[in-house]
């Protein structure tokens, strides 16, 4: 196949292509079959290279702590002696620290020549700490000082009265419990006593662990820089292994060997996994530590994840490894926050994506980040990645994890799988401990790509928005012994710069061919000359490119319902239930009764078995074979009474409106508080079936995606594109 114009018709192979190539690839992640392997032909290879790594080019501030808590107070006395290389021997005149204001210098201890003022700053409830040098004073080559400081730790995780003990402590870099200078990196030894049982948990390597006069006394150590310091307590039992040499540790508020074992192995697989992949692990240990919260949070060495979250099997192979990557990512290199940060996007490219494309689920997982970002991000709350920074909404998340994974899967596209991860390789080398930013990441990639990426980087960093490709015309003729297919595709203004996958189908092959194109404009012809007789075409059959999907392509999901930026909801005459709370919150206007003719723009919630939408919801369901009857809702698979079972089914508009509706119905009043808090998390699905008060589910699903407006087919029976 070939193109007879002036197109530019790229010959690369489609991630599915590639999926096949690595199925005997020597590398792979805990728990993924071979049979079912991917990602980069060369993995092995480059994953053995060995790179060697650069020493930052600035010195960490030092800190020396010693700390006596009192948990169920949070009060502590603390001793901190600093040290550090100032930055510029001309210019050493004063520096600043900040501590928190609720600690009380008690004394301090400054070299001679030098002197210390405390102020008010601003209105962050901190203390200003200023040293300054008398004109006689010189500018020494390492500065110390010791700070002696007493009062109660702010935990911003708790709430100002204090939560019970129980429930642990948890302090960082916004607690400022220890004098910190605005923008630098830390190392650090820190002395944590504790009374018994309770245990401390920091980044860095555990050492010195006794008991003395009924109090824990234990030491850490982070000799590699990183943006903030942690202390974690609680009453932990603690499991430890040794992995080559690395300590790995899980933290449990019970005893549960079972599940720390589970846990202890599979961070062995990963952290030898991403070992390879991007190079050796940055850290003196990695932590499991279980928190009383329901959190997922990745620190330096450490993973914080919430009691309920660990206990999901699930968990292991995905919010898990997540969390081991981020020591790579965000932690072994820290994201410039003034260009925006990628390390989630990036984060999640390598483990949630990833780790799902390695068993061939890849292209679905793509097309779900793409539904969250048509769900949820519209022109009101739509930025460019140069901005974000961290997650705080569904918009945010769609853009700064899935936008951005998917812009990494068009760069490795755009550079070819050998220098994506060789470009990674070198960038962690290069950047470990430090911060890094798009330029840098660009700078990297057209490094060892050779490849002019600035037009790249603008469109995809710098832009918002997203590009909507739609097949406005497929024809063929035969021509002299070939066939000569006109394929023109259309891109809604305004018009991104795409490598475009397109799939041809052609008779008495056994799969179809994937050729890339370039589309820069709002409309274009692409001619090809085929062999043998076209039976159909395709654009981007595997979701390689960031895209919105068509309204045709795109199934109804909770997510739409949620992420509607007009969102009505409709009450039963009767709310013997009580809806009404769960109404409130996720609709801005609220009615209780209505007619089909007057329903508003925009998603609808619907509560109640009884409605005037119930006939339109019963068609549609009854087409996708769901029955809905006088005793209860009969899947294909399975039958669920009304009785103790809850039921919301997300369908497209019927009345010729754009939005979707929602159907709610609750098999108890007990039920509902559990549903408003259990359903943001299953956006992508079409329906879902609960059981019990909690609810617990046990039924999800998603209705299949249409590629109407993507694929035209000239002759059916079109076989799989690969096998």
């Amino acid at each position: 196949m070939r193109s007879s114009g002036n197109e530019k018709i790229l010959s690369i192979p489609s991630s599915r292509h590639r999926e096949r190539l690595l199925r005997s690839a020597a590398i792979q992640p805990p728990s993924c079959e071979r049979s079912g392997q991917l990602f980069l032909g060369l993995v092995l290879m480059l994953a053995l290279l060995v790179t060697p790594n650069e020493v930052w080019s600035f010195s960490p501030i030092h800190h020396h702590l010693q700390i006596e808590l009192e948990p169920s107070s949070r009060f502590a006395r603390i001793e901190d002696t600093i040290q550090f290389k100032p930055s510029h021997k001309n210019n050493c005149e004063s520096f600043a620290f900040y501590l928190h204001a609720d600690l009380k210098l008690n004394r301090h201890q400054v070299p001679a020549g030098w002197q210390m003022q405390t102020s008010k700053y601003k209105s962050d409830g901190l203390v200003r700490i200023e040293i300054s040098k008398s004109s006689s004073a010189i500018c020494r080559e390492t500065f110390s000082m010791t700070l002696n400081y007493s009062g109660i730790l702010y935990d911003p995780s708790q709430d100002s009265e204090g939560p019970p003990v129980s429930s642990g402590f948890f302090f960082s870099g916004d607690s400022y419990f220890y004098p910190q200078m605005k923008g630098a990196l830390v190392i650090f030894e820190m002395q944590v006593s504790l009374p018994e049982p309770w245990q401390s948990v920091s980044q860095g390597r555990r050492f010195n662990d006794s008991v003395s006069e009924g109090r824990r006394i234990v030491s850490w150590e982070s000799s590699h820089p990183a943006e903030e310091i942690y202390l974690i307590g609680n009453k932990f039992h603690i499991y430890e292994v040794e992995h080559n040499g690395l300590p790995l540790y899980a933290f449990l508020l019970e005893e549960e060997e079972e599940l720390a074992e589970r846990y202890l192995q599979t961070a062995k697989g990963y952290i030898d996994f991403y070992s390879r992949l991007l190079g050796p692990y940055p850290y003196e240990k990695f932590a499991l530590v279980e928190n009383s919260r329901q959190t997922g949070y990745g620190m330096p060495s450490f993973t914080l994840m919430g009691s309920r979250i660990i206990r999901f099997p699930f968990i292991l192979h995905s919010s898990y490894p997540h969390e081991i990557l981020h020591n790579w990512w965000g932690n072994g290199v820290f994201p410039d926050m003034n260009e925006g940060s990628w390390s989630e996007g990036l984060t999640a490219y390598l483990a949630d994506h990833l780790l799902l494309e390695l068993k061939g689920k890849g292209s679905g997982y793509r097309f779900q980040e793409m539904m969250k970002f048509l769900n949820y991000v519209n022109k009101e709350n739509d930025f460019p990645l140069s901005e974000f920074g961290y997650r705080d909404s569904m918009a945010s998340q769609a853009i700064g994890y899935a936008k951005l994974l998917m812009v990494f899967h068009m760069l490795r596209t755009q550079v070819g799988d050998e220098n994506f991860l060789k470009s990674l390789k070198r960038f962690y080398a290069t950047y470990k401990y430090r911060y890094a930013g798009y330029e840098d990441l660009r700078r990297i990639f057209e490094k060892v790509s050779g490849q002019n990426l600035i037009g790249f980087f603008k469109q995809w960093i710098h832009r918002k928005g997203a590009p909507q490709i739609s097949l406005k015309h497929a024809s063929y003729v035969a021509n002299q012994g070939r066939y000569d297919l006109k394929v023109t595709v259309k891109q809604e203004n305004p018009a991104f710069k795409l490598l475009l996958p397109i799939a041809i189908w052609t008779a008495g092959s056994p799969v179809g061919g994937i050729h890339y194109v370039e589309l820069e404009t709002n409309r274009r012809e692409f001619q090809f000359q085929l062999s043998a007789k076209p039976i159909s075409v395709r654009l981007d059959p595997y979701n390689d490119v960031f895209r919105l999907p068509g309204i045709l392509e795109a199934p109804a999901s909770l997510g739409q319902t949620y992420g509607a930026q007009t969102i009505t909801a409709y009450l039963p005459e009767n709310d013997n239930l009580g809806y009404q709370q769960f109404a409130q919150g996720v609709a801005e206007k609220i009615l209780s009764e209505y007619e089909n003719a007057s329903l508003p723009q925009g998603s609808l919630w619907v509560f109640g078995r009884e409605n005037s939408l119930e006939k339109s919801f019963i068609v549609q369901l009854k087409k996708s074979g769901i029955e809905v009857g006088e005793k209860g809702v009969r899947f294909p698979e399975r039958f669920y009474a009304w009785e103790d079972h809850s039921f919301v089914f997300t369908l497209h508009r019927t009345d010729q409106k754009k939005g979707t509706m929602t159907w709610v119905i609750v098999g108890n009043k007990e039920s509902i508080p559990g549903l408003m808090r259990k359903l943001p998390h299953y956006g992508k699905y079409g329906y879902l079936v609960f059981e019990g008060d909690a609810p617990d589910n046990r039924n999800k699903g998603t209705w299949p995606s249409n590629p109407a407006g993507l694929q035209k087919v000239f002759q059916e029976g079109v076989p799989p594109l690969l096998p």
